[in-house]
């Protein structure tokens, strides 16, 4: 799931990209997120997950940044607690480029 669509800012408008496959019915589940910033994507994917029946739910991410929350939302575990700037690398990506960085750096334009 994704709010970024390209830009450095959430649009908001969150978008299913790829759904599960298998049933979480009864089973204990780990969502693993590169980063949580405003809230609005983690908020909707609990919200569908809780709906299909796990056993649990717990939420680990990599890079928390609580500053622009505008969802509150439950984190079970934290990597690193960021400050409010963008970042890229590791996975993190703008738009499709720099997702390969060994590293994670804030972009600066």
């Amino acid at each position: 799931m994704s709010s970024y669509h390209g830009g450095t800012e959430s649009t908001g408008e969150v978008k299913i990209v790829k759904d599960l496959d298998a049933s979480i019915q009864g089973r204990h589940c780990l969502v693993v997120e590169d980063i949580v910033d405003t809230g609005t994507t983690l908020f909707k994917v609990r919200n569908l997950l809780q709906d299909r029946e796990p056993l649990s739910l717990k939420v680990c991410t990599l890079l928390d940044k609580p500053s622009r929350r505008k969802t509150p939302v439950q984190v079970d575990y934290i990597g690193f607690t960021i400050e409010d700037r963008f970042v890229v690398g590791y996975g993190l990506d703008l738009d499709g480029k720099f997702r390969n960085l060994p590293y994670v750096g804030i972009y600066q334009p």
